[in-house]
């Protein structure tokens, strides 16, 4: 079977479903398979060469060569002809101002968008209902560039009946069209609705300017989605329990109705979303290993590291195994009370400001043109 047809297979079925230790039976010979096509980039093939990457010896998803996430914003890491490549999609760039740049082929794109519906599907079921979208509909604009806030509400908007942006304004500029919204709640008040929104713009552009006003919306029956933006919130002092409660007296709705989920750009499909136990899971294309800070080693259960994070979606950028620059905690595996099979996992922080070493240390100089 080929690896695309073999991908899909996997992507498509009902996600936690296989044990930890069948899982890493199937994935294993997928990802070599891949990594040995990545060496059509020179600075990948220049950094396993570095590193001495015997492929054929790996014998645990461990030992997958990884790459640091910031070596997204120095390089092209592109895998595929320049004529395949049908998007591009770049991070937030909150931190550095440096965008990571992943290059999206028609099977990536395909196989991303085919993941989070099926991650998704776990969580909020298969029904469409009216989606409410705290942003504006600028941030999801056509063409072949797209945010990582754009590509979010593309994958959440596959489970909506109708979608309504309840801002109008560019980037940070945002402000509540209040009347828009006010419609949004007269139709659908008492029904089973979506809502997504970005972290830190629910906080600072959406709940701030409700409370302040007074204004409480009759949603009660809603599941809110949100991503992104823990950095900005944590440095002012707001956890996940006080933004839950807050967010959720906005709709009239139960604290457990709005559900926190972990990605990146450079791993656009795959999410971990927050189960009602309160933990992140891992979906059975993909893996997390929680490495110690020091040796990098895999850490054991309870240990807090840097979150490692494996995919077998893509085909356009090296995607395999992308080592962030996110502090989590490996909680169990495959015993989660909420059934679902696989690790699962917390997130802690951002890492302080700091270069991630390994082997984005062994990549070619910096490119000029940048």
């Amino acid at each position: 079977m080929k690896t695309e047809h073999l991908i899909e297979k996997i992507v498509l079925k009902n996600q936690y479903r296989i044990s930890q230790k069948e899982k890493e039976k199937i994935l294993l010979p997928i990802l070599k398979k891949q990594i040995e096509y990545n060496r059509i980039n020179p600075n990948i093939n220049s950094m396993y060469n570095k590193l001495h990457i015997d492929i054929s010896k790996i014998q645990s998803l461990e030992q997958i060569p990884f790459i640091p996430v910031n070596m997204f914003k120095k390089f092209d890491l592109l895998t595929c002809n320049k004529k395949d490549i049908i998007r591009i999609l770049n991070s937030s760039s909150t931190t550095t101002g440096i965008p990571s740049k992943v290059y999206l082929d028609r099977y990536t794109a395909i196989h991303q968008s085919q993941s989070l519906l099926t991650t998704l599907k776990s969580f909020l079921g298969g029904k469409r209902r009216p989606l409410l979208i705290l942003d504006t509909e600028a941030v999801n604009k056509s063409g072949n560039i797209l945010s990582a806030r754009g590509a979010a509400i593309r994958g959440i908007s596959n489970f909506a009946s109708s979608i309504t942006y309840a801002m109008d304004g560019q980037n940070e500029d945002l402000k509540i069209n209040f009347e828009r919204l006010n419609k949004f709640e007269q139709d659908n008040s008492g029904k089973e609705i979506l809502v997504y929104g970005f972290t830190y713009i629910i906080w600072s552009k959406f709940l701030r300017i409700m409370e302040r006003k007074n204004i409480k919306l009759d949603l009660s029956n809603m599941k809110l989605m949100h991503s992104g933006g823990w950095k900005k919130l944590s440095s002012e002092k707001v956890g996940k329990e006080e933004f839950n409660s807050r967010v959720a007296s906005i709709f009239s709705a139960k604290r457990e109705n709005i559900m926190d989920f972990y990605g990146m750009a450079e791993q656009l499909g795959v999410i971990f979303v927050d189960c009602e136990c309160g933990y992140k899971h891992v979906p059975d294309f993909a893996d997390i290993i929680i490495r110690d800070f020091n040796s990098l080693r895999e850490s054991k259960i309870g240990k807090r590291g840097i979150i490692e994070v494996i995919s077998i979606l893509g085909s356009s950028y090296p995607s395999q195994a992308v080592l962030t620059e996110d502090v989590g905690e490996l909680i169990g595996i495959d015993d989660c009370k909420c059934g679902r099979k696989g690790k699962y996992f917390k997130f802690k922080s951002r890492m302080q400001r700091s270069e991630t070493r390994g082997c984005g240390d062994t990549f070619a100089e910096r490119e000029k043109d940048r």
